[in-house]
């Protein structure tokens, strides 16, 4: 199997460390506003590799995906304010209530688009021991110091910095200056620990005072206290390349690990409909529980899984018009090969079904390339239309063919005509829907999260699917 490295920027044999488990890294959110769709983008590619590695090469694999709770700061500066702390307090709400609150929608979000969960997600600010005890080992042996309660990592000691990005200190130094403290040992070391402002709330008793770490740090220590000191596979979208990758691998430098990982894997941004990147900070972004309600899950899905990861996407209403009518196209193949079963196997059938199988692992294997993977599905579906049509097949030619798509949307989670819909009947009382809903927004208006969400609980074991519209209303579904 290929594998496009971003270290070496070539596609290589992908062979991982232990022949029978990948080890992988994806660097997560900063939760100080909703999940929206570039973040989608980035983790449904990572799970259409995860569930890929393990039910096609049958290898297990151990994923660990970070939350940032906290050391990033605004405009990803050395100094300034934090961005949890500082939306927290436009919205009037402790800090750690709005990562709490964020962090239940990344859940509900990356749970509606059928994301597999990681093994572990840890938080920065449960880490906070290691990363004192990794910033001290770095002041100790000469590659970190001290100025003024922040810490910085000196990148000239770094051998080989800017390897992955090349974003190297001569490059840098031959572009704009740029403003810093005139006492860093050069203007392009940065802040593994940052001096808490007298006002912050999320800040730790360190060696060098008050502060919370920096947000490079916080990836380096939490990968290799769950991954080991070289892991398999780190990822994360392209734009964390530089500096924040590059940073990663210089503190491990640092740290006496070497370059953490063998292979580094960005996704491709999601631009807006402006054709401009997709993000928090620009305020441009789709909130993931908007596009639920605009589009589904199914087409969201769709749309990330077959396009290949490392391109850029752009999002526009146009590109999901298309999605109804290929799903469909599917699934009326699945229903003709249901509804025409005889008793002959087909041998032609099975011929069209090996080729096809073959030729979609090669598509796959060639750096999950999913948009000829699709090709290649829809290739079969001609061939085997045309072959239903003129010539008998039995029951064992339908069992083989829907086993393989079962498999296929075991990675890709989008083949809702593969599967049997339940018939339901619920005769709800609607004037307890309704008392339900009051009594919750109640609680939501007082930030009673918890006794909301006991509500909303109730209300969904009643068979009733509801809805938080941006007028601040609530409405419901029987289903």
């Amino acid at each position: 199997m290929k594998l496009y490295n971003t270290l070496t920027k070539q596609k290589e044999d992908f062979v991982p460390i232990n022949k029978d488990k990948i080890m992988m890294y994806v660097c997560g959110i900063t939760v100080y506003a909703p999940i929206h769709l570039g973040h989608i983008r980035t983790y449904i590619a990572y799970d259409v590799m995860a569930e890929y590695f393990e039910k096609f090469k049958n290898k297990k694999v151990f994923y660990v995906r970070n939350i940032t709770d906290v050391g990033s700061v605004v405009g990803d500066a050395d100094e300034g304010e934090d961005k949890i702390e500082l939306k927290a307090n436009e919205q009037n709400m402790h800090p750690l209530e709005l990562v709490d609150l964020n962090i239940k929608g990344v859940w509900e979000g990356l749970d509606a688009v059928r994301c597999r969960r990681p093994n572990i997600s840890p938080r920065a600010t449960g880490h906070i021991v290691e990363i004192i005890e990794a910033v001290k080992k770095m002041i100790d042996d000469g590659f970190a110091y001290v100025l003024d309660g922040n810490v910085y990592l000196d990148v000239s000691k770094i051998k080989d910095y800017g390897i992955l990005s090349g974003n190297t200190v001569e490059k840098l130094s031959a572009g704009a200056r740029i403003e810093c403290d005139e006492r860093k040992h050069t203007p392009y070391d940065f802040a593994i620990w940052k001096k808490a402002q007298p006002n912050s709330v999320l800040k730790w008793n360190s060696p060098w005072g008050l502060g919370y770490p920096g947000w490079h740090i916080e990836c380096s220590v939490m990968s290799q206290k769950y991954l080991g000191k070289v892991f398999d596979i780190h990822g994360g979208g392209r734009e964390l390349q530089f500096p924040h990758h590059e940073n990663e691998i210089a503190q491990s430098v640092a740290l006496g690990y070497g370059i953490p990982a063998h292979f580094w894997v960005h996704t491709g941004m999601l631009n807006a409909e402006d054709g401009t990147k997709m993000s928090k900070s620009k305020g441009n972004y789709v909130t993931v529980s908007d596009a639920l309600k605009m589009y589904g899950a199914q087409k969201l899905r769709w749309l990330c899984a077959f396009s290949h990861y490392r391109s850029p996407l752009a999002f526009s209403k146009q590109l999901f018009a298309s999605i109804d009518s290929e799903a469909k196209k599917l699934g009326g193949f699945v229903e003709k090969l249901k509804a025409n079963v005889k008793d002959s196997h087909n041998k032609k059938l099975d011929e069209l079904l090996n080729e096809f199988k073959e030729k979609f692992v090669e598509q796959m294997d060639d750096d999950f390339n999913c948009p000829n993977a699709l090709t290649e599905i829809y290739t079969f579906v001609k061939k085997a239309n045309e072959e239903i049509l003129n010539n008998p097949y039995d029951a064992k030619n339908v069992q083989d063919i829907l086993e393989f798509f079962v498999k296929i949307d075991s990675v890709f989670k989008v083949f809702d005509f593969l599967y049997e819909k339940e018939e339901k009947t619920n005769d709800v009382d609607e004037e307890k829907i309704q008392k339900l809903i009051d009594e919750r927004n109640k609680f939501r208006a007082e930030k009673n999260y918890a006794k909301a969400d006991e509500i909303k609980k109730q209300i969904i074991g009643l068979g009733v699917e509801i809805t938080d519209n941006k007028d601040g209303t609530t409405s419901y579904k029987i289903v």
